[in-house]
């Protein structure tokens, strides 16, 4: 019904939008009237109405009705040749981030209730939730589905509109998701912009209320430069060199297999794959058959014709790889073909931390080896680079797991496994420094992408109380003020009932003796008032503290 009250305030927007036929920056700004028109107006605010747009999303991907090839999806998508790897790494935690927004939306958006001081005690005071208007997401290539779609599931069960941007690189993905998506959802209030640099430049001159954007750190200052002109706030989820440790204390056979998946997942392609190791030297020789056992059991022996090993993105990317195998030693693979964006799973040995390799994030299926004699010269290691997006130790002490966790920083951290903290969307992911600002999932996601408003609403009685704030400002009224305000309690619904019950029984005495002595009392420069004797008395610390 919300919808359709709204039919001929957008069917004047678009059809002005269509007699504007070159003017992209005109379209733009029709385009962010519309949805921050709409947003105002309270139609995502509804419960149902937010619910039945996440609900109705769903990714069926059916490259036969979009006229892609089979040589086509296998060159572009993320597993190019497996459709259960492209379920397991895309869909399955969109499945998962949908059913628990559903499932939790009503307890994320109710007001968050707070602890109180003295001051407040009989006042409402909460947190509220409110939506930020029209969100802008510039998804990643990567994983095209789900770290695009991830955050627009956040931003709808915040409450807000939203511009999608998919990556341009991933150029059959972003075509079926433009044609998929205003099947599920309300395609103006969602709009997918698909198109290069030129598209997402004029959408960037835009004022937008956030902007979600997943890539690399390069981009990703242009993206804080753009919104920095509206104040604009930004989540940042980029990447950079994870590093991993594995400590001689360990079964290094599933320290190796369980790296080995991580790294050469989707071919090297992830933000939070492990980009080097940093293990002893007398261990090097055995990390290095580990994995080069776990990448034939993984790819078979020649991972070229492995259905579950994929391409490089495109031949920029593979070249920009290849060129960093120059100045290293390859101990395992290092096979490739251009024609075909194929790179082998490789493993580099003896690498010095001035290589090529070791300048930036790889971002491909080459995974270095650095010696380090020990725990104390990886965490220097780690340290004097920047914060990285992910951190993994593979060690069977405790201490050293809790040492690395102490003394290192890292937007996450995971021992003796390699990516999994991604699936738990109880888990704030983001990075921190130059591998992002932010974080989401789950909750996570509605809180990024929503205002909390604090509120604080007072009745207009109990002026009494509020007399230490007003002037005369006098030492007595600070130490009163002091500490009503410093004296935090949280009670919950019975215990303030109670308080309020006692200090109402504790102030009638205290009126009713002050009256007595009144009475009874010469009226001469010495005579009391009643307030004052009720403060003096509640002043008391013992009968406060055992309030």
């Amino acid at each position: 019904k919300q919808l359709v009250s709204y039919e001929q305030q957008l069917i004047k927007y678009f059809q002005k939008m269509r007699s504007i036929k070159d003017n992209s920056k005109s379209k733009s700004r029709i385009v962010l009237n519309i949805l921050r028109s709409s947003q105002r107006k309270g139609l995502l605010f509804d419960y149902n109405l937010k619910t039945g747009f996440i609900l109705n999303y769903t990714v069926k991907k059916d490259p036969q009705k979009y006229n892609i090839s089979h040589e086509q999806a296998q060159r572009y998508s993320l597993h190019p040749q497996s459709v259960v790897g492209t379920q397991l790494y895309e869909t399955l935690g969109l499945e998962g981030e949908i059913g628990l927004a559903i499932k939790k939306l009503k307890e994320w958006a109710a007001p968050r209730p707070v602890e109180k001081n003295l001051m407040t005690i009989s006042d409402t005071v909460y947190i509220k939730p409110e939506p930020l208007g029209v969100v802008l997401i510039i998804g990643a290539w990567n994983y095209p589905w789900a770290v695009t779609i991830q955050p627009l599931i956040g931003a709808i069960a915040a409450g807000n509109a939203a511009v999608v941007k998919p990556s341009e690189v991933c150029v059959h993905t972003a075509k079926v998701m433009e044609d998929l998506l205003p099947l599920y959802i309300d395609k103006e209030l969602y709009p997918v912009v698909t198109g290069g640099v030129s598209e997402t430049q004029e959408l960037l001159r835009q004022r937008f209320d956030h902007i979600f954007y997943t890539g690399n750190s390069v981009v990703g200052k242009l993206i804080m430069e753009a919104a920095a002109k509206h104040l604009t706030p930004v989540t940042l989820e980029l990447g950079g060199k994870s590093p991993c440790y594995i400590d001689r204390n360990c079964d290094i056979s599933i320290a190796c297999r369980r790296v080995a998946w991580g790294k050469y997942t989707n071919c090297g392609q992830t933000c939070i794959a492990p980009d080097y190791i940093l293990c002893d030297p007398s261990i090097q020789d055995r990390v290095i058959e580990e994995v080069k056992k776990a990448i034939k059991e993984f790819y078979t022996d020649n991972p070229k014709t492995c259905p579950d090993y994929g391409r490089i993105i495109n031949q920029r990317h593979f070249k920009r790889i290849i060129n960093m195998l120059e100045d290293s030693t390859i101990a395992v693979g290092g096979d490739n073909d251009e024609s075909d964006c194929y790179i082998a799973p490789t493993v580099l040995r003896d690498v010095k931390p001035e290589a090529k390799v070791m300048q930036e994030e790889i971002f491909g299926p080459l995974l270095p080896i650095l010696s380090v004699s020990g725990l104390d010269e990886a965490i220097k290691f780690i340290n004097k680079g920047e914060k990285p997006l992910a951190l993994y130790v593979f060690s069977s002490d405790n201490k050293v797991i809790t040492r690395m966790a102490d003394d290192t920083s890292s937007g996450g951290l995971l021992a003796n496994d390699c990516l999994v903290h991604f699936s738990v969307n109880s888990l704030p992911f983001g990075g921190v420094g130059n591998s992002g600002m932010g974080c989401y999932h789950g909750k996570y996601s509605f809180d990024q992408l929503s205002h909390l408003r604090g509120c604080l609403i007072k009745q207009l009685n109990m002026e009494g109380v509020n007399s230490m704030r007003y002037p005369p400002h006098t030492p007595k009224k600070l130490g009163w003020a002091r500490f009503f305000i410093l004296q935090n309690v949280d009670l919950g619904w019975v215990g303030r009932m109670v308080l309020l019950a006692v200090l109402a029984v504790v102030a009638a005495v205290v009126l009713k003796v002050s009256r007595r002595r009144e009475k009874h009392s010469p009226r001469d420069g010495n005579h009391q008032r009643p307030q004052d004797i009720l403060s003096r008395h509640l002043c008391h610390d013992t009968i406060l503290l055992q309030f």
